[in-house]
């Protein structure tokens, strides 16, 4: 047979064209029309019920229903690292028409038993995906002891988050663990604890130590139609991993009794239960508020304990000195000690007259003075944000030409604000409304003590700041003194001295610094 290089003419264009155009008339690895018709079911059944999932979790206000993405997606830029991890053809189809989470919900991260929402576009995520539990495989042997887990078929439909559950997904048999990776055996409620210790007594024979596929599994839809129904029934919550933001904690707002309140599922009314929510977790606060004057008290005598306890073990070091140099350290760091005793007691006495006056029989707040307290946390909640949305708006404008993608992030962000702002601001009229009807004619500040539960306002700083300087310098100079009577052959001491000394003369350097930044800002 003549090479193609011995060709010529029309015969060497037909030569050169024919496999080209066989190539592209022929399937590609990530062409759906490949897949058995009943896997492309299967696969259009994950994306469904995942799609309901995350529908379920905006319903209930933890997601933002813009922020789901929905399929089918755009893979090209990603095929060359599907095929590097040599990724069966059904995975990449179901990449491609899966949900996603995205803005405005993008820094919502928690979604199932402590596992994060995936997204196979993110290259990084991807990657991590064929090691879902940071095994470090080593080989590709599926049967070596420490070898892979993760077959091309099989994919995790969630994260590890701080060492919580993962999805886990065989596109092949169309079935689903959920298996923790500090436990190592599988978290599905919907398996009972015969099936669940039938399942492992399997381990036996895996020579895989990374191997999942013993443990107890579903078929997929049940496992996703499930989570959905679990969330409908209140049976699981929203949120509740590591990176679950604090207005989302269960254990601190009773979100059960929130959404049952406002009539989940069937007749929810969602704005009125993020009011509920945005009050609840300024209540939490408000609480924790008014209580500081007692926790500081309670870390007062702590702290004067163990300073007393410090005192008489250096007294004792230097009753019994093991040589010069260790008892003139010992001297110098109780006179360091005695000079912060001073200055501690004082400020603890007058802590103790704060509770005294505020928190008679340790009680700091009363029930009916909440709503004062709720009212001013969520009032500083709404200049938080209004702030926020200033500086959004100006970094936005500011790279709006040179960078358009973080300008739009900043966008959305000042987007988010505006409208959480507006639940906000009916959260704080109706704590506003109870406090008038629980404790009419009283302000915060009365109950309080307080002009105001917000950050501390400049002229404030300033005081606290120049107090501070006035502190230091005169603690400088005492120590100055004090270095003249350390014997020059306790060379140790004299260095500790220094040292100290240094460390005084920097922090002084930087209080000056914070008060000619307040002092201009005025």
């Amino acid at each position: 047979m003549p090479s193609v290089l011995s060709l010529g003419g029309p015969v060497l264009v037909l030569a050169i064209l024919i496999p080209l155009y066989l190539h592209f008339l022929s399937p590609t690895p990530h062409d759906p029309t490949i897949l058995p018709a009943t896997q492309k079911t299967n696969l259009e059944e994950i994306a469904t019920l995942l799609t309901e999932i995350y529908t379920t979790l905006a319903d209930m206000r933890y997601l933002d229903p813009e922020s789901i993405q929905h399929g089918p997606h755009d893979l090209s830029p990603f095929l060359p690292l599907y095929t590097q991890h040599n990724l069966d053809p059904s995975l990449i189809h179901l990449y491609s028409i899966l949900p996603y989470i995205g803005a405005p919900s993008s820094g919502v991260t928690d979604f199932f038993r402590g596992s994060d929402f995936l997204d196979f576009r993110d290259a990084e995520q991807l990657e991590q995906s064929r090691d879902p539990y940071y095994a470090d495989p080593e080989g590709d042997d599926f049967d070596a002891e420490y070898g892979p887990y993760m077959r091309p078929w099989f994919t995790p439909l969630s994260s590890l988050g701080n060492h919580g559950s993962v999805i886990l997904y065989d596109a092949r048999a169309h079935r689903m663990w959920i298996v923790d990776q500090e436990w190592w055996d599988s978290t599905d409620p919907g398996i009972d604890e015969e099936a669940r210790i039938a399942a492992k007594r399997n381990a036996e024979s895996v020579t895989n130590q990374n191997s999942f596929e013993y443990f107890a599994s579903r078929p997929a839809g049940d496992v996703l139609r499930d989570i959905n129904r679990w969330y409908r029934d209140l049976k699981i919550l929203p949120g509740g991993g590591e990176n679950t933001w604090l207005d989302w904690r269960d254990e601190d707002l009773n979100l059960r009794e929130l959404y049952r309140r406002n009539g989940w599922p069937d007749n929810f009314d969602g704005d009125a239960f993020e009011v509920d929510k945005a009050r609840r977790y300024a209540s939490v606060r408000a609480r924790k508020r008014a209580d500081e004057p007692l926790k500081e008290v309670e870390r007062f005598h702590e702290r004067r304990a163990s300073l007393e306890g410090q005192i008489r073990g250096l007294r004792e070091k230097i009753a019994n000195p093991k040589s010069a140099d260790e008892e003139w350290i010992a001297r110098f760091e109780l006179w360091r000690t005695e000079w912060f005793q001073k200055d501690f007691l004082a400020d603890g006495e007058e802590k103790e007259e704060t509770v005294a006056v505020r928190c008679p029989g340790g009680v700091c707040v009363q029930e009916d003075e909440l709503a004062l307290w709720e009212a001013e946390i969520l009032q500083q909640d709404i200049q938080s944000n209004e702030r926020g949305i200033i500086n959004d708006r100006r970094w936005a404008d500011e790279s709006r030409d040179s960078d358009p993608d973080r300008a739009a992030g900043f966008d959305m962000e000042a987007r988010v604000r505006e409208k959480e702002i507006v639940v906000l601001k009916k959260a704080y009229e109706a704590a506003l409304a109870d406090a008038q009807r629980t404790c009419p004619g009283q302000t915060c500040k009365l109950v309080s003590g307080k002009d105001s539960l917000g950050p501390e306002d400049t002229p404030t700083t300033i005081q606290r700041v120049e107090s501070t300087i006035a502190r230091v310098e005169l603690e400088i100079s005492e120590m100055e003194k004090w270095r003249t009577l350390v014997p020059d052959e306790c060379v140790e001491a004299k260095d500790k001295v220094e040292s100290q000394l240094y460390w005084l003369v920097t922090h002084l350097d930087r209080q000056r610094g914070l008060l000619k930044i307040h002092g201009d800002s005025v």
